[in-house]
């Protein structure tokens, strides 16, 4: 039976935990909200979101896999569009994740359809970036890279990415 007052309590806790770093505890309250969320709420897709990165701190890095692609899919499902931020964002963590964990190609395939949405979006150029970096393709990640910079919605956040990418600038 469903109870999204308590799923959202719940959430909420495994959130404050998370803050705390105490990922067992983070993790286990998050899983419990999402089993008593209705499966159609609007905040599901959210909860599997922050229990990819609760998974990925952990270093338990396929758990993390499986919820950033389910909050994915949760989106796409409830009708959010390539181009717009959340799209954008969920995107954006899965193909970091699958990076780290060292499948770049695949990285690759999940950002495409964002950046064929929205090609100068700074989150996908950042993505786009360090992708293409990893793949070896450096004429192409700086290219991105100085996107990434032009696009950024601040000065600030600007001089933050230049600072990211320095590695991606650098070579060429």
């Amino acid at each position: 039976m469903h109870d999204q007052t308590k799923a959202s309590q719940l959430a909420q806790e495994g959130l404050a935990l998370w803050g705390k770093s105490e990922l067992a505890l983070a993790a286990q309250k998050t899983e419990e909200a999402i089993a008593l969320a209705d499966p159609n709420h609007w905040e599901v897709p959210v909860y599997h979101s922050r229990l990819a990165g609760i998974y990925a701190q952990a270093g338990q890095n396929d758990k993390a896999r499986l919820h950033y692609e389910t909050a994915l899919l949760l989106h796409l499902q409830d009708g959010e569009t390539e181009g717009g931020i959340t799209i954008i964002t969920s995107r954006y963590f899965l193909s970091m994740h699958l990076l780290e964990m060292g499948l770049a190609n695949e990285a690759l395939d999940v950002l495409q359809p964002s950046l064929q949405a929205a090609s100068t979006h700074w989150l996908n150029c950042i993505a786009h970036a360090h992708i293409l970096h990893a793949l070896g393709r450096f004429t192409e990640a700086k290219e991105a890279a100085q996107l990434a910079i032009k696009y950024a919605p601040s000065l600030l956040k600007a001089e933050q990415l230049t600072d990211n990418l320095k590695t991606v600038l650098s070579e060429v």
